[in-house]
């Protein structure tokens, strides 16, 4: 957060000086972080919010989000949506269960589009003196600005999480930012009113209200009025719905075998069912997913790790954990899980080769794929002349231990027509 500075110190630029017997030259320039444009590639967000119109201060660039993992959904483009919205409207909200990703977009979003991110958990009981200011101290001079205030000074991205926590006066102060008006007063400042910066934006993330998310209320409807778009978000795998990105990114996390993870995302789809049935308190996240995955890694078997991590998080009532592990436990986790699509079992044995000389090869050989050439691991089934090229690039001759260990791994598939076209071009 930055609070307590001027506006000249936010705008503090770095210095340079020539000196001469007969001249003396000053520069003074600010160096922008830029966001990676191998990752500015996978959004269409230029054409709402195009990150290289910002320059923010040095101090502003620190609370810009880096090295934030993509987020994978079901085809509903949330990205570009939340972006559409800021560059519409200005604000946003996100509203779904816990575990469905709504933080995590929004570092994303606030990376891609290089915006500084304040952000503020409206569950802590902050009060709004924390957020808009105060003053610390005798004196008039020793006013210290909020969270909100500055955002509002400065610009990015206000983040407020569990907003139908907020409190009522913290709304109230909010609304006049929100609506044509575009500004805040600070009454405890002398009634000093502050424009909203043209840079500001806001987003707004909340559970569902219900019983089972302690504190929430009812957003103000002033308050809601003033959210222009709603993107509702859901889990990736619920019910007899499984995808295969969530199964990828468990693979990619922790290293595990593909059936495995597959098997674990069929019982995430299980309890997260249950949950939106009523029959569970609480339905897996990804990362839920990911910490049980990391336990199987080093080697416990995948129903003590799932005891370890999933059931006792689910609820202290025994009746519940109960119900969790006989979901767990209707898996036969003894059993490989095939199946017949030659595209499901090409990119497993891809995935199975790389993976045995180290989860490091099968990210740089993804990493490779996505600057080089804009490809998936999955593109590789349709067009293979790329991993060809990629592994060639990487390993050199080394690369036919690599073609020779898929090869292998196909060997159940080798009649399928499909697997032997794709065979003989990574071959080459």
């Amino acid at each position: 957060m930055i609070s307590g500075v001027s506006e000249g110190n936010v705008k503090k630029l770095q210095t340079s000086r020539i000196n001469n017997d007969s001249f003396s030259l000053k520069i003074n320039f600010s160096k922008n972080k830029k966001v990676d444009s191998t990752k500015l590639h996978q959004y269409d967000i230029k054409k709402y919010i195009n990150p290289d119109n910002f320059n923010f201060s040095s101090e502003m660039q620190e609370l810009i989000p880096t090295d934030t993992p993509p987020f994978y959904d079901k085809g509903d483009n949330y990205v570009e949506r939340i972006v559409r919205a800021l560059g519409y409207f200005k604000q946003c909200a996100c509203i779904g269960p816990s575990g469905t990703g709504k933080t995590h977009i929004i570092y994303l979003v606030a990376e891609l589009t290089q915006l500084p991110l304040w952000e503020i958990n409206c569950g802590l009981q902050t009060s709004a003196y924390d957020l808009f200011g105060r003053y610390i101290g005798l004196g008039k001079e020793n006013w210290i600005d909020g969270i909100i205030t500055s955002w509002c000074r400065y610009g990015g991205i206000l983040y407020l999480d569990e907003a139908n926590m907020m409190k009522q006066d913290v709304a109230t102060k909010l609304n006049p930012i929100l609506d044509a008006r575009g500004h805040m007063v600070l009454n405890e400042k002398d009634n000093e009113l502050i424009s909203r910066h043209k840079d500001a934006y806001m987003i707004i993330s909340l559970n569902p209200f219900s019983a089972e998310f302690t504190g929430t209320k009812p957003l103000n409807a002033a308050f809601r009025r003033r959210m222009s778009v709603w993107l509702n978000f859901d889990y990736m795998s619920v019910g007899s719905y499984i995808d295969e990105k969530e199964v990828n990114l468990l693979v990619e996390r922790s290293g595990i075998q593909r059936e495995t993870a597959t098997n674990i995302v069929h019982v995430a789809a299980k309890l997260r069912q249950e949950y939106k049935s009523g029959d569970l308190p609480y339905g897996p996240s990804v990362g839920d997913l990911a910490n049980w995955a990391r336990i199987i890694a080093d080697g416990a078997s995948p129903v003590d790790a799932g005891n370890e991590t999933l059931v006792a998080m689910t609820s202290d009532d025994y009746e519940v954990q109960e119900e969790v592990r006989k979901i767990i436990n209707s898996v036969d986790w003894g059993v490989i899980q095939t199946s017949d699509d030659p595209k499901v079992l090409i990119i497993s044995a891809i995935e199975k080769s790389l993976l045995e000389m180290g989860k490091p090869d099968l990210n740089k050989v993804k990493q490779r794929l996505m600057e080089d050439y804009n490809r998936t691991l999955s593109d590789c089934f349709d067009e293979p002349e790329f991993l060809n090229r990629i592994l060639k690039d990487i390993y050199g001759k080394a690369h036919v231990t690599i073609i020779d260990s898929i090869k292998k791994n196909l060997e159940s598939a080798s009649t399928s027509k499909p697997v032997q076209d794709f065979l003989k071009v990574i071959a080459r």
